[in-house]
């Protein structure tokens, strides 16, 4: 693996660790437990990890058997076009996505919030209902985890094959959620000093969530448009 390699996979990995469901979602979590009740938001925090990692795997598999049908394909002249059209489009989804969009459209910004929060409640009381709460998060992002999908995708494209790929997506779903348990090491040995300002952190987070989200869409879209316009010239 080259050091821009890995470089580019620890990136998406720290933009991935700014999502919902791996830092909104937890500072929430760290905000609402009781003292002596913190290994819960652990038990969270690895099983999305667990569930990223499982569906990166599969995902991985799928890639590097595609490899031998697609590559000609991929970088291809109409497979160039391709990207560039994909890339515009997701770039047209991130205006879509946009809270602010939305809110022209009659949709409550905060909905999404508090639809999370009472989750949130409802998983606290056992260890159970924070694996459900995981699973339910992951399975919510699937369909936006772009930087998880294009560091599979560097992976694929590097062919170091599946025992290494494996190995280094356990890697990207620990550093993933690594800002997660810092907060809550902070919290274990500093709750008086971090509250308030985990406080401020998870409201500002929330009213933003979906503006990170359209952002990181519309950044990949841009790369992605990029990489093909760079093909064709």
């Amino acid at each position: 693996m080259t050091l821009a390699l890995a470089g580019f996979l620890v990136a998406m990995a720290l933009v991935d660790s700014t999502s919902m469901g791996t830092l909104i979602i937890p500072v929430w979590l760290v905000l609402a437990t009781r003292r002596g009740h913190q290994g819960r938001v652990v038990i969270y925090l690895l099983t999305i990890a667990a569930f990223y990692l499982v569906l990166g795997i599969a995902l991985a598999a799928g890639a590097q058997a595609l490899v031998p049908v697609l590559g000609d394909i991929v970088t291809s002249r109409p497979g160039r076009v391709v990207m560039v059209v994909v890339g515009v489009g997701l770039v047209w989804l991130s205006y879509r996505i946009d809270p602010k969009y939305r809110a022209k459209r009659g949709h409550d910004p905060a909905e999404s919030s508090r639809r999370w929060q009472e989750r949130i409640t409802g998983a606290l009381s056992t260890p159970g209902g924070m694996v459900g709460l995981a699973v339910v998060a992951g399975g919510i992002e699937a369909a936006s985890m772009l930087p998880y999908l294009a560091a599979i995708g560097a992976l694929t494209a590097a062919d170091i094959g599946m025992a290494a790929t494996t190995a280094t997506l356990a890697v990207y779903c620990l550093v993933m959620i690594l800002p997660a348990l810092l907060i809550l090491a902070l919290r274990l040995v500093a709750a008086r000093w971090v509250d308030r300002p985990l406080e401020r952190l998870g409201s500002w987070a929330g009213q933003r969530a979906g503006s990170a989200t359209a952002w990181t869409v519309g950044i990949v879209g841009v790369l992605v448009a990029l990489q093909g316009v760079g093909g064709l010239l």
